[in-house]
């Protein structure tokens, strides 16, 4: 079978989920592989051949025994991609916080060093700061600080949304009543979904891809040019 590889993680969140759409209806990719602790309904209509969904209890795995992903997916070093678009609630406390969004995310990393998957997507934040004084930021921050020392990996993708307007999952009473704020960044997720995608499928295809290039190895996407992605879709 020909085609680009994903795995994501982070599938049955607002952005993950609309990810996965957008991936399983290009036939540039032929697999895409999600591992979640749940499924979501939409998965059962969708092409079984294409779509390999794996059910875990935890994501522990990522910190107690990476290997454990060679099991979950054997062909792993013949994927192009991985994504991550994991997310945490604050009130969880800051440990369950920090282990999603700092080790989850830099484990997930290690997967494409250790097989070599050329490139690698985060979903952060435009509010990442690593000096911030409130933990969300600060420790999405955190990550992003160490996503750009790993020199390994091809081509690393960090995002940048703003707001997220139309979560069709756990819905936030911060974001329901920011989206009506004024000169606040904003985006929906589905757009996110969609330049995460577009990126990805733009690397891919590029055939001078071939080599690590350690000083522009590391891209962030804002907000703008998010939407930017997202206009161009929608007037093509």
């Amino acid at each position: 079978m020909t085609g680009f590889k994903a795995l994501v993680f982070g599938a049955s969140g607002a952005v993950g989920r609309i990810l996965v759409d957008y991936l399983m209806k290009c036939d540039d990719y032929s697999i895409v592989t999600v591992i979640v602790r749940r499924k979501i309904e939409r998965w059962e209509t969708m092409n079984t051949e294409k779509l390999k969904v794996v059910l875990v209890e935890s994501l522990d795995f990522l910190e107690d025994n990476l290997d454990k992903i060679k099991e979950y997916v054997p062909e792993i070093d013949t994927y192009h991609s991985v994504f991550n678009t994991l997310g945490s609630r604050v009130k969880l406390g800051e440990e369950i916080f920090k282990k999603v969004e700092y080790t989850y995310v830099l484990k997930s990393l290690e997967i494409a060093e250790k097989y070599n998957i050329p490139h690698f997507s985060f979903c952060s934040s435009n509010k990442a700061n690593k000096d911030s004084m409130f933990l969300l930021w600060r420790i999405k921050g955190e990550t992003e600080e160490e996503l750009k020392k790993r020199k390994t990996i091809k081509k690393i993708s960090v995002f940048h949304p703003g707001i997220l307007l139309d979560r069709e999952n756990d819905k936030r009473f911060g974001e329901s009543l920011s989206k009506w704020v004024p000169f606040t960044t904003k985006i929906n997720a589905s757009d996110v979904a969609y330049a995460m995608f577009t990126i990805d499928l733009k690397f891919n295809n590029n055939k001078n891809n071939q080599n690590v290039d350690q000083e522009n190895n590391y891209e962030v996407i804002e907000n703008d040019e998010m939407l930017k992605i997202a206009k161009e879709r929608q007037t093509n």
